[in-house]
C-alpha cells in the first residue's frame, strides 16, 4: 500500500515537472518571438511565422508522447497548445500593427525636374560694321520691253488729216481712237500743224497725212526731218511725192533709203489688180501686232475721177528701208507703196487710205501707229 503511494507520489511529481518544465519552455519560446518580432522588418514576417510554427510542432510532439502514458502529459499538451495560441495570436496583433505603420508612412517624393540653362562660356562676337561703298553713277537703262504698252498709250502724239476738210470719214483718226491713245488733233488746219511743229514739243510720233487732193506745202517737210534726226516717230501719207521729190522731201527719202520709182497711173476700164497692194514682206510685225489679216486685195476706187493713184517707191542706197507693200507681188524692191525705214520709226505711204475698205486700212493704220511709237521708245535711249 506504501509503496502504491509512493509511486503515485512520483508520478504527480513528474507530472508537475513537466508541466512546469513546458511553461518555462514555453515563456522561452515567447520571449524569444517577442523580441524576433520587435527585431525583424516587415520583410522577415513570414521566416518569423514559419519558426513559430516549427516551434509549436515540436511541443505538440513532445507533448503527446508524454500524455500517452499519463493524464498529466495531457495536461501538459493541452497547456502547451494554449501557450501556442496566445503567442500567435499577440504575435499576429504585431505583424498587423507594424505593415500599418508602414503603410502609413509617406513616400519620398519623386525629384523635381531640372532647369538646365547652357549659358556661352565666351560672349558672342560683335557683328563687324562693313563700310559703306561708293554708289555707281546712274546710268540710262532702256525701257523694258514690259513697260512699253503703257509708255505707248501714254505717248505725245500730233495728227494732221486733211480729209477733215471733205467731210468723209477720217481714217487715222479712228485708228488712233480704236488704239485707245491721246493725241493733239489738228484735222487739216495746216496753221495750227505748221505751230505745234514749232512749238518744241517732243512729240513722240507726228503723223502726217496728206490723202486729199489739196497738197501740204513742202515747208512742212523740212520741220519732219528736224523731228527725225531727234528720233521722233514718223508716218507720212502723201500720194503725190513725185513733185517733191526734187524738193524739201529729198533729204527724207534720202536718209530712210528709197527713192521714187514712177508715177502710178491707172486709167479705165480697171481689172481686178489694177490698185490691190500685196505684201511684200508677209511676215513683217507691222502687218501682224497688235492686228491680224490684213488684206489690201479688195479697193473702192474712191478717187475714180483722177488717174493718178500715187507714187511707186524703189529701194536705193544710204538707208534700211523695208519695202512692205507695192503693186507687184514678185517685185521685192520696186514698186512699192509701203516703206519702213530709221530703225522702224519711219514709215512712208504712197496709197490713199480711202481707196480700200474702211475696215481693212483701218486696222492697218493703227498697227503702223503701234509699229512706229514701239520702235521710237525701243531705239530712243
Amino acid at each position: 500500500m506504501e509503496a502504491t503511494r509512493t509511486k503515485i507520489r512520483r508520478k504527480r511529481q513528474c507530472g508537475g515537472r513537466i508541466v512546469l518544465s513546458l511553461i518555462v519552455l514555453g515563456m522561452m519560446i515567447f520571449s524569444s518571438a517577442c523580441m524576433l518580432t520587435l527585431s525583424t522588418p516587415a520583410s522577415n514576417l513570414g521566416a518569423t511565422q514559419a519558426a513559430l510554427d516549427m516551434q509549436a510542432t515540436l511541443l505538440a510532439m513532445k507533448a503527446e508522447q508524454d500524455a500517452q502514458g499519463t493524464s498529466a502529459a495531457a495536461n501538459a499538451t493541452q497547456v502547451a497548445q494554449n501557450v501556442q495560441s496566445t503567442m500567435l495570436a499577440y504575435q499576429g496583433t504585431q505583424l498587423s500593427q507594424q505593415a500599418t505603420q508602414q503603410a502609413a508612412q509617406p513616400t519620398s517624393p519623386p525629384p523635381s525636374p531640372q532647369i538646365i540653362i547652357n549659358f556661352p562660356t565666351q560672349p558672342p562676337p560683335q557683328p563687324t560694321a562693313t563700310p559703306p561703298t561708293s554708289a555707281s553713277p546712274t546710268e540710262a537703262i532702256p525701257t523694258p520691253a514690259a513697260d512699253i504698252e503703257a509708255t505707248i498709250k501714254s505717248a505725245k502724239i500730233l495728227l494732221f488729216e486733211d480729209m477733215a476738210g471733205t467731210r468723209q470719214l477720217r481714217y487715222w483718226k479712228e485708228a488712233l481712237d480704236l488704239g485707245d491713245y491721246t493725241y493733239t488733233d489738228d484735222g487739216s488746219a495746216q496753221g495750227w500743224f505748221k505751230d505745234h511743229l514749232l512749238s518744241g514739243t517732243d512729240w513722240d510720233l507726228i503723223i502726217a497725212a496728206s490723202e486729199s487732193r489739196v497738197k501740204i506745202q513742202g515747208e512742212y517737210f523740212i520741220y519732219l526731218n528736224d523731228y527725225i534726226k531727234k528720233g521722233t516717230a514718223v508716218i507720212i501719207e502723201h500720194w503725190d511725192l513725185d513733185d517733191l521729190s526734187q524738193g524739201m522731201v529729198a533729204p527724207i527719202l534720202t536718209k530712210c533709203g528709197v527713192a521714187l520709182y514712177r508715177d502710178w497711173f491707172c486709167d479705165p476700164p480697171f481689172n481686178p489688180d489694177s490698185l490691190s497692194v500685196w505684201w511684200l514682206q508677209p511676215d513683217h510685225p507691222l502687218l501682224h501686232d497688235p492686228n491680224e489679216g490684213i488684206s489690201l486685195r479688195n479697193w473702192t476706187n474712191f478717187w475714180r475721177n483722177d488717174t493718178d493713184k500715187g507714187d511707186l517707191l524703189k529701194l536705193a542706197s544710204g538707208g534700211d528701208a523695208v519695202l512692205v507693200g507695192g503693186t507687184v507681188a514678185t517685185e521685192k524692191s520696186n514698186h512699192g507703196t509701203l516703206a519702213v525705214c530709221q530703225q522702224g520709226r519711219l514709215i512712208i505711204q504712197t496709197h490713199s487710205s480711202h481707196e480700200y475698205l474702211r475696215d481693212q486700212i483701218t486696222l492697218l493704220l493703227e498697227n503702223m501707229i503701234y509699229y512706229a511709237l514701239r520702235n521710237h521708245f525701243l531705239t530712243m535711249h
